[in-house]
């Protein structure tokens, strides 16, 4: 006979193999007779006769029952309550119950159950996981436990609850013992994904305290989690996780050879070729003659560097080994593997445009490779590491000097900001938040903006509080009564209230284009004199053509070899023209592959890598870097542009520098 009913299950349920289970004998708090009756009413309800079993159950008197009969009964009436989507009631009921179920774990356990689900079904995501919460899984069996799973795991998601939702999914995935096994369970790619959501401290706290951190798929994420911390460059901490994994599961061989085969194969790959550098350029296609003057560059600095150490004992040239990347980022990837691969590259060159950069530098972040890139990579810092550096400063760069305290005391620490709603505008914004809050600077708002729009004075007027709110209904009367008094007086009227400039600056990482649509708006909403501030792309010949119009507009950008410097004179001796900022770059990233090799005889990657790391700077003409964090800071200028004139600030006076020089890189 069966006395307890789930909202799901209505069969006779079984132990799981595998779980620990609370077992213990309830016969005693339930007498035969009630059984007896308890069953034909839920027989009638298993029929569908709902309104009988009610009534079957309405006629066993609660006064001759014993606490969990009462809990029995009544739970069933809030089941059948659930199933007529009558879910207040239900609650009611399941509360009732809860009341006298206090002795039988196992019933109480699937009433709580009960009553979470009638709370979900309403939309109570808290009730929802409070009672979740307060429920002893241990006492459900399969499909309930199953269940109770499942619904926790949907509840936790939507309030947010990650650690908790990886914990349901590691019961939803357990039992496993191969690959193969695992890979077909229901809520495998959920795992998988919610497993790399979850901060990594925790993820893997909460993987060696699930059932002492035996289960297969245990052992499987903690692979996994060798894999990406290989994929981050981060190999002594891959290598701890590897050790622990192949003590602690023994048990699982299949885990082990796959663990022990991705060091293998890492150390296959670690072998260098200390003179040969990789390049992988867009050689052909579209953006092939962008790839081509940054070749120019490249091979510049090697021949320099090849002419100056040539009289050195046993000096050996810089090779280097030239791929094209076709402007494709699938190509690029590809490309970096074969470097390694085959070509044992001790560093690797690239990254020229940013829809290539990230997937060249994944590329070679898999292989434990430097990586130097010749544009910015748009990602979390978080996915950076001390294998990278970005040729014109990456956005922590830019963004760090914005935030240090010579540039707050000159420009006041109330910012705003105006971002594409891009990988480029997500970047900066990251950036800006975290360094925001350390220098004590309050961002005052955020808008961001389409790049696919050509208008955006919509984004504007959020910033300046003119998109209309009912906040400012009372100025908005008091002023359009005033400007109709004032008639025709005012030829460039354009709106009734005022901008609202509650900030000191602009941060606006937008590209030429996008800053020409943007800025002009400032000016349109009467917000005169504002200091925006872009990034490196400012340096650009469409804007410097209208900064007349625009007035002094301010960006974060590296040094720029003059005219008079050795590199431009002897470039220009070299090639017969002078140098572009593309050209700049190419030579810019093969002298720090330079620098960067001549700091000792390396046969490893590891061996290169420990240098660098113990280097902690690193320096070229167009600045310096230094090693903060884990990742490469280089030393930005605040530039600014008016009337065509380019001028570094250093935050005191101004001193004039040169014009822009050319387009920047069209990516």
């Amino acid at each position: 006979m069966f006395k307890y009913i789930s909202l799901i299950l209505i069969t006779l349920l079984v132990s799981c193999g595998g779980i620990q289970m609370i077992n213990r004998d309830t016969s005693h708090l339930y007498t035969e007779k009630f059984l007896k009756d308890f069953d034909v009413a839920k027989k009638s309800f298993v029929d569908g006769n709902k309104e009988l079993a009610l009534g079957q159950l309405n006629a066993i008197q609660d006064a001759k029952l014993r606490p969990a009969e009462l809990a029995t009964k009544t739970n069933l009436i809030g089941v059948i309550n659930y199933s007529n989507q009558n879910y207040e009631q239900a609650i009611f009921q399941f509360n009732l119950a809860l009341n006298s179920s206090g002795e039988d774990g196992q019933l109480n356990a699937q009433i709580k159950l009960n009553l979470a689900s009638s709370y979900y079904k309403l939309g109570d995501l808290e009730n929802t996981f409070k009672i979740l919460d307060g429920t002893d899984s241990r006492w459900l069996l399969n499909r309930d436990l199953e269940n109770f799973h499942k619904l926790r795991y949907r509840v936790s998601k939507e309030l947010d609850f990650q650690s908790v939702a990886l914990d349901s999914l590691l019961w939803l995935n357990s039992g496993a013992n191969t690959v193969e096994e695992l890979k077909v369970k229901k809520f495998y790619g959920q795992l998988v994904t919610q497993y790399f959501i979850v901060d990594q401290a925790e993820r893997v706290r909460l993987v060696q305290d699930f059932k002492e951190g035996k289960d297969f798929a245990c052992a499987y994420l903690s692979y996994l989690e060798i894999e990406q911390l290989i994929n981050q460059g981060n190999k002594g901490k891959a290598q701890e996780v590897g050790d622990w994994v192949k003590s602690q599961y023994s048990m699982y061989p299949e885990v082990v050879g796959l663990v022990t085969a991705r060091f293998e194969n890492l150390k296959k790959y670690s072998k260098i070729n200390l003179r040969s550098i990789g390049v992988v350029l867009p050689l052909t296609g579209d953006k092939s003659k962008f790839g081509k003057r940054a070749l120019a560059g490249i091979d510049h600095a090697v021949r320099k560097y090849n002419e100056q150490n040539s009289t050195k004992p046993n000096f050996q040239p810089i090779q280097i080994k030239i791929f094209d990347s076709m402007g494709s980022a699938i190509v690029g990837k590809e490309k970096v593997r074969e470097m390694i691969e085959r070509e044992n590259s001790s560093i690797i060159i690239g990254g020229l445009l940013k829809d290539e950069a990230k997937a060249q530098y994944e590329a070679a972040r898999k292989y434990g490779a430097f990586f130097i890139s010749l544009s910015q990579i748009y990602t979390s810092k978080d996915d950076k590491g001390h294998l990278l550096i970005e040729v014109p400063g990456s956005v922590e760069s830019q963004v760090s000097l914005l935030f240090s305290e010579k540039y707050l005391s000159k420009f006041g620490n109330k910012v705003s900001i105006i971002y594409p709603n891009t990988d480029t505008g997500y970047s900066y914004v990251d950036s800006a938040w975290k360094m925001a809050e350390k220098a004590g600077a309050e961002i005052v708002s955020i808008q961001s903006f389409d790049t696919n729009q050509t208008d955006h004075r919509s984004t504007v007027a959020k910033i300046l509080g003119l998109y209309f709110t009912r906040e400012r209904q009372e100025e908005f009367e008091l002023l359009k009564s005033v400007h109709k008094l004032e008639g025709n007086t005012s030829i460039r009227r354009v709106q009734t209230l005022g901008p609202i400039v509650d900030f000191d600056w602009v941060l606006l990482p937008a590209a030429p284009n996008d800053a020409l649509q943007l800025i002009p708006s400032f000016n349109y909403y009467d917000a005169f004199n504002v200091n925006l501030v872009g990034g490196p792309n400012w340096r650009s010949r469409r804007i410097s053509r209208e900064t007349s119009k625009l007035g002094k507009l301010f960006f974060v950008d590296s040094e720029v070899p003059q005219g008079d410097s050795g590199f431009v004179s002897s470039y220009q001796s070299r090639y017969g023209q002078r140098p572009g900022v593309v050209e700049i770059l190419g030579f810019e990233g093969m002298a720090l592959a330079a620098n960067v090799l001549s700091l000792g005889d390396f046969t490893s990657r590891d061996e290169l890598e420990r240098t660098l790391v113990n280097a902690k700077k690193v320096a070229g003409i167009t600045g310096s870097w230094r090693l903060e964090d884990d990742v490469w800071m280089k030393d930005m200028n605040l530039m600014s542009l008016y009337r065509g004139r380019l001028n570094k600030v250093n935050l005191t006076i101004e001193k004039s520098v040169e014009k822009p020089i050319e387009e920047e890189v069209s990516n």
